[in-house]
This record gives structure tokens, C-alpha cells and sequence, in this order.
């Protein structure tokens, strides 16, 4: 008998291993530093390795309402492309696509375990990264870093962290994990907080809140104005919604959150108000003192000009041109960008598909809504994301998860 359940364990186990793998191939093709060097190289890559795996591991059964949202989705990303005169190029068209099928792939290998799949696997890179980032901070171990494999020019390793990515200071320290950016990874962490709080997973309560409490600790050491916004909508959202927190419970989460705000009152000083009030003071098409407000303004602007989209070369043409900035700039609002680059039809088509996932497995105005909100002020921060494995998969769980069951906002449990 205890054969048979130490049988059973090591089976499990290697079940766990093997979709943390997958998931891991998820989050590296949606903005690793690595993947984005050569991304054509690695989505071919990834996208074979994840083909042959399905055709292996899963049941090779496709949803037909997927199929036909497949063809829907690549048949409006192509005829942008003709009407773009190629603007859109046609590469462009077929990595999108591939990307959404990759989403689709992954989700239908890990199945019902994908949540705490994901789980596992953000918290142990956000271990990972809270190591990196205080070798980052105080300089530690230099000479083993530096015999590390480099990440181009930028810092070392890669796979598991980007050493050493300092950015454009070094005294500017944040933790960035493996990604380009450390505005893209905390949208990971507070998915992974999200799910902790909201989703039916099979951790207990004391696993759970040290998991919650490693992810908190890794979404400070990002410094990210869009991660502490996103974080409080999520926040409120708990305090709002769960009855299995008391009173006295919600009252000290409180008391925590604004000791952490006090203790690092003068970076919440530059973070979060000094960069709202920047935002605010944009004063017009061609005042780029302020990128994020300006390049809000500027996309709406070719919006209005080419209703049915842009494609991205005409596109940065014209947002240099508009704007009177440096040639080949771009917005970094993925919102009104990809209003811009592809339309309003495909914009709305888009869009609608997001919300389509948060309407399914979610119950509740507030529980669809806030969420949704959160999604949307990532892109709207992090233009690369619009289109990618990682928010796609939003769209491919409408159809690859036959169930992902989430709280309902009576219920909700932490």
C-alpha cells in the first residue's frame, strides 16, 4: 500500500514539474528578455516543442468553436494586412496566430491543473527574483554572476533571472525577474495573488498565505506605479467582496499595507503621485514631457484619421510624424495603440474576447468588472502585451477549460 501511494506521489509530482514547464513556456514567450531577442527563432522554437507535446500528452481534441475563432482572428489580422498595403506584415499576422494556438496548446496539455500550475511556477521565479534582486541591490556574488551566460548586453543568466539588469541606472535597482521590464512582470505576480484570493485551487489556507506573502514581497521590489494601481483594485476588491476574512483580519491588512506605504513613502511619493500628476499635466499632441499621457493622445488622433487601422510600419511613421518625436517611436498604451494599428472592428472584436473570459467564470458585476479593469490598465501601461501568449490565454481558456472554477463574490476565500 505505501508503495503503491509513494507510487502515486512521485507520478504527481512529475505531473507538477511537467506543467510548470509548460506554464514556464507560457510567461517566457510573453516578454522574456531572451525570448525578445529573437523571438521569431524561439516562437518556432517553442511553438514545435508545445505542438508535439499536445499531440503526445493530450487527448489531440480540439474545440470547434475554437477552430472557428481561430479563423476569425487570423481572417481579421490578414485582411488588415491587405488593406495596410502590407503594413501589417505578414509575418506579423502568422506569429499572432501562432501565439493564440501556442496559449491554446498549453492550456489544453495542463488542464484542470493549470491554476495551480501557474501558481507554483510564478512563486517559485518570484523566489528566484527576490535572491536576484538583492545580489542586484548589494552587489553580491560578482564574480560567479559574472561567469553566468550573458543576456546580450544587458545582464546574465536568463532562464530563471536576468542578473544584473539594471536598466538605464544602476542606483534604479528593480526586480524585473526574467522579463524586459518590471512593469510586465508584476502583472504576473498579481495574477498569481489574484488567483490565490479568488480561485478554488488545492492549497491549504497556511500554504496559501505564505505563497501570497512571497508574491507581496516580490510586487514591492518592482517599484511598478501600474503594479501598486493594479494591486489596489485587487485590494479593494478583497476587502469589498471576502467573508471569510473578519474584520479584524481586513483592519490589520490595512494596518500592514499602510505601514508598507509609510516605510517607503518617499519612492510611493515618486511612483505613484508625482507619475499620476505628470500624466495629468500633458498639455498637447506635440508636448512629449510626459510619454504615457502623450502617447495617449497621439494614437487617438491616427484612430480618428484610419478607422480601419494603420499596420504597425505606417503606423510608427505616423506616430513620429503626428507627434513631432524621434522616427520609429511608438505608444506604449496598448489600448489606444492597438485602437490605432488595427482598428476599430478588430479593437472591439479584441476586447470583447478579454471580456468574454472574465463573463464566463466570473459572477457578479464587480467580480467581472474589477478584474477586467485590472487587465485593461496593464495593457494600457504595457503596449506589448496587447497581443501576446500570456493574455491570449485568456482568450483560449474560453474554449480549453471545460471548467476553472472561481469563488463566487458571496463565498470568496483566501
Amino acid at each position: 500500500m505505501r508503495l503503491e501511494e509513494s507510487k502515486l506521489e512521485r507520478v504527481s509530482l512529475a505531473r507538477n514539474i511537467r506543467d510548470a514547464v509548460f506554464v514556464y513556456l507560457l510567461l517566457f514567450t510573453s516578454g522574456s528578455v531572451l525570448y525578445m531577442q529573437t523571438p521569431t527563432k524561439y516562437l518556432i522554437l517553442v511553438f514545435l516543442v508545445v505542438l508535439g507535446s499536445w499531440f503526445l500528452l493530450s487527448d489531440r481534441r480540439v474545440d470547434p468553436g475554437f477552430v472557428l475563432y481561430l479563423i476569425i482572428f487570423a481572417s481579421f489580422l490578414l485582411l488588415i494586412h491587405f488593406y495596410t498595403g502590407g503594413s501589417l506584415k505578414l509575418v506579423s499576422v502568422i506569429g499572432t496566430t501562432m501565439e493564440l494556438l501556442l496559449a491554446y496548446l498549453i492550456l489544453k496539455i495542463v488542464g484542470a491543473n493549470i491554476l495551480e500550475s501557474y501558481i507554483n511556477t510564478v512563486v517559485f521565479l518570484a523566489i528566484v527574483s527576490i535572491f536576484g534582486y538583492l545580489t542586484d541591490s548589494f552587489l553580491l556574488f560578482e564574480g560567479v554572476i559574472r561567469q553566468l551566460p550573458p543576456v546580450g548586453d544587458i545582464g546574465y543568466e536568463g532562464v530563471l533571472y536576468v542578473y544584473r539588469n539594471w536598466g538605464e541606472a544602476a542606483q534604479r535597482v528593480r526586480n524585473k525577474s526574467i522579463f524586459y521590464e518590471p512593469g510586465a512582470y508584476q502583472f504576473f505576480v498579481n495574477t498569481g495573488l489574484f488567483i490565490l484570493v479568488f480561485a478554488r485551487t488545492g492549497f491549504s489556507s497556511v500554504r496559501k498565505w505564505i505563497y501570497a506573502s512571497i508574491l507581496l514581497v516580490t510586487l514591492l521590489t518592482t517599484f511598478s506605479t501600474t503594479g501598486f494601481l493594479i494591486f489596489g483594485a485587487l485590494f479593494g476588491l478583497v476587502l469589498m467582496k471576502s467573508e471569510s476574512i473578519s474584520a479584524g483580519g481586513k483592519a490589520a491588512l490595512v494596518g500592514i499595507l499602510v505601514t508598507i506605504i509609510i516605510i517607503f513613502s518617499a519612492r510611493f511619493q515618486y511612483i505613484i503621485v508625482e507619475k499620476i500628476g505628470e500624466f495629468l499635466a500633458i498639455q498637447d499632441i506635440t508636448d512629449s514631457s510626459d510619454r504615457r499621457s502623450f502617447d495617449l493622445i497621439v494614437d487617438l488622433e491616427i484612430a480618428k484619421r484610419h478607422l480601419l487601422g494603420l499596420g504597425h510600419e505606417k503606423y510608427f511613421k505616423e506616430f513620429s510624424g503626428i507627434g513631432l518625436i524621434q522616427e520609429g517611436a511608438a505608444s506604449s498604451n496598448g489600448i489606444t495603440s492597438a485602437l490605432a494599428i488595427y482598428g476599430l472592428p478588430f479593437f472591439l472584436f479584441l476586447f470583447a474576447s478579454y471580456f468574454a473570459f472574465f463573463n464566463k467564470y466570473f459572477t457578479g458585476f464587480f467580480m467581472k468588472a474589477v478584474p477586467f479593469f485590472m487587465l485593461l490598465l496593464f495593457i494600457f501601461s504595457e503596449a506589448y502585451y496587447t497581443l501576446t501568449p500570456f493574455c491570449l490565454a485568456l482568450i483560449a481558456a474560453i474554449f480549453a477549460c471545460e471548467r476553472m472554477e472561481v469563488e463566487k463574490e458571496e463565498s470568496l476565500s483566501i
